[in-house]
């Protein structure tokens, strides 16, 4: 069976972790690389506004290499298309093959990633896509994950469910 080198877009959360483990179990897949974009302006990760400090400490404890891929603090969409264009033309000539997303639900987001990539002549892949996401949280949980809730949305939760630890509600 062959192997394709592959690299985890990290986008520090849960989801991110359980497409991990997934892909760690997939003999197609080798991953050797995380990659995850950084707002310069925030020193935040993009995706869920974490400092670069935890990022850092996560991939140090899972010996993963990791490329911060820096973005301004709005780039318009030419310029992260460019960014991430120039990227990915480096992580192929470096023999990547594949790009791997912890995405379960969103369509758009989905197609637009395989759209991109697809058009440099990468293949994209979503272990966790169109899974049953409380099915996904209790296997999380059961194979011993921890996530602490690190933001929430104000109109849901109170300020006290931050910092709090996922567990089975």
């Amino acid at each position: 069976m062959k192997t394709y080198k592959t690299y985890l877009n990290w986008s520090t959360g849960k989801d991110s972790a359980l497409a991990l483990y997934y892909l760690l179990q997939d003999e197609r897949y080798s991953v050797e690389q995380f990659i995850t974009t950084v707002n310069t302006a925030f020193n935040r990760v993009s995706m869920h506004g974490i400092r670069i400090a935890l990022l850092e400490n996560q991939v140090a404890a899972l010996g993963m290499p990791l490329w911060q891929i820096k973005l301004p603090e709005q780039p318009s969409m030419d310029d992260y298309n460019k960014i991430m264009t120039e990227a990915t033309t480096k992580l192929k000539k470096d023999g990547y093959s594949y790009a791997a997303f912890g995405d379960i639900l969103l369509e758009d987001l989905k197609q637009y990633r395989e759209d991109q990539l697809g058009s440099q002549g990468m293949k994209t892949v979503f272990p966790l896509w169109q899974r049953n996401t409380k099915q996904l949280m209790q296997e999380f949980l059961d194979l011993g994950f921890k996530a602490v809730i690190v933001c929430a949305d104000a109109n849901y939760f109170t300020e006290d469910f931050v910092g709090r630890t996922l567990d089975e509600i």
